[in-house]
């Protein structure tokens, strides 16, 4: 399954979009620290695992300024960051 990692360039606007998903009963999404490695401006972020689950996260961040969005990729046992367009 794959991870999503959506940064926000301020947290108030992760714990917003993750208040109001989890109020939509949406599954499979986490509040958590940023990994240190992609670290940016804002300390929150949103795990959005599986597909389906991310297409509805960025359906509701089209309302806040999202920074980036990464994927987890786990190859020989390193984590790796692909940032999406």
């Amino acid at each position: 399954m794959e991870l999503y990692i959506i940064t926000f360039k301020h947290g108030n606007y992760a714990v917003a979009v993750f208040n109001k998903l989890q109020g939509y009963g949406v599954r499979n999404i986490y509040l958590t620290q940023t990994p240190f490695s992609i670290k940016s401006e804002c300390d929150l972020c949103i795990r959005a695992y599986g597909e389906n689950t991310y297409n509805i996260v960025m359906k509701e961040c089209m309302k806040v300024p999202v920074d980036n969005v990464f994927m987890e990729i786990k190859k020989d046992g390193k984590t790796m960051y692909k940032m999406l367009p």
